[in-house]
């Protein structure tokens, strides 16, 4: 069925607004789904924050290159994007972790002007998340500081050591002699 032209650009616009809120994409097919299972990855999905969205291909891709991503050829037949709002990893583990929809399908991925292909998926989904990401940049920017100040703080100590064993053995002299 057609939709006119005041739907196509209520459909427009409503992407826009999603996509300006994403950090990346997940593209899945569902071909031969029910909204039953629709409706069972959407829930699975809650916790990645993230929406699950079936698209107007064309549409969908008009709107993509609008806010600055890329639009693969990834978009044929029917096609739902999981939207990352958050963390794209933290979004394909969920998507990976959804073993009950034999049906869902995964194509690939978009991260800005980047696509990655199904095969990827995997990968993407091992990257740290942006929590771990700065943690352990802080871990490394603090770690050249910490091995610096033990590396100062040595030779005052073993000098300690010395002094209080020098005096320590003077002490224990002045003892034996009395």
């Amino acid at each position: 069925m057609a939709i006119n032209k005041a739907k196509k650009q209520e459909i427009y616009s409503s992407y826009l607004e999603l996509l300006r809120r994403t950090q990346g994409m997940i593209i899945t097919e569902y071909r031969g789904m029910s909204v039953k299972d629709l409706t069972a990855v959407r829930k699975a999905l809650r916790p990645a924050d993230c929406s699950y969205v079936v698209v107007k291909n064309t549409i969908f891709k008009i709107a993509l290159r609008e806010t600055g991503f890329a639009a693969p050829d990834l978009f044929e037949g029917p096609v739902a994007v999981a939207l990352a709002h958050s963390d794209v990893a933290k979004t394909t583990k969920a998507l990976l972790g959804i073993k009950d929809q034999p049906l869902l399908v995964l194509k690939g991925a978009v991260i800005g002007q980047a696509v990655f292909k199904a095969e990827q998926l995997e990968m993407l989904a091992t990257m740290p998340t942006l929590e771990e990401a700065r943690a352990t940049l802080v871990g490394t920017l603090q770690s050249p500081a910490t091995g610096f100040l033990a590396l100062i703080g040595t030779p005052a100590q073993n000098l300690a050591q010395v002094l209080k064993a020098y005096s320590d053995k003077l002490s224990g002299g002045a003892n034996d002699a009395a």
